[in-house]
């Protein structure tokens, strides 16, 4: 089977395949295997978001009690996101880069989003980064997340599509 007659698309099977790998950052993921984990992190998001929303009592005045509340709450809110890591580094050696620089991009977008949520809220004025750094830094990394695979094996591992 050539990487032009690969067929195995976005599916519930092939996104819980691809978190059931979510720890392992060896070998290549193929960007159908992202974009489903993508689409059942989303789910998760989303469900989490629900339940949290609206089965969370009201916060009682006071900052404390606010910040503890803003801090479960982007606690739980990155736990979907954990299994992506994974398949986010094994989908940048399909690419052929290494994961060195996308999850830098990823620090800047988190750190850029937290920075943001944290000025808002007045627990801090910010760090100095200018608020389209986050936004680019996401862009670049999805760019590069769901750029053309190199063909045939690289210095990663074998085509994931030949399988």
């Amino acid at each position: 089977m050539t990487a032009a007659s690969y067929r195995d698309g976005v599916s519930l099977r092939n996104g819980l395949r691809a978190i059931g790998q979510s720890f392992v950052a060896r070998g290549r993921a193929t960007r159908s295997e992202l974009t489903s984990a993508l689409i059942l992190a989303g789910l998760a998001e989303a469900l989490l978001f629900l339940v949290i929303h609206f089965f969370h009592p009201p916060t009682a005045p006071g900052l404390t009690v606010l910040w503890r509340r803003v801090a479960f709450e982007q606690s739980l809110a990155l736990l979907p996101l954990v299994p992506l890591i994974g398949i986010g580094v094994r989908r940048l050696h399909d690419v052929g880069v290494s994961a060195v620089p996308g999850i830098l991009l990823a620090l800047i977008a988190l750190a850029s989003d937290l920075n943001q949520q944290l000025a808002a809220i007045g627990l801090h004025e910010g760090i100095p980064m200018p608020a389209w750094a986050g936004p680019i830094a996401l862009l670049i990394l999805a760019v590069a997340l769901f750029w053309s695979p190199s063909a045939g094996a690289n210095r990663f591992g074998p085509d994931p599509r030949t399988r």
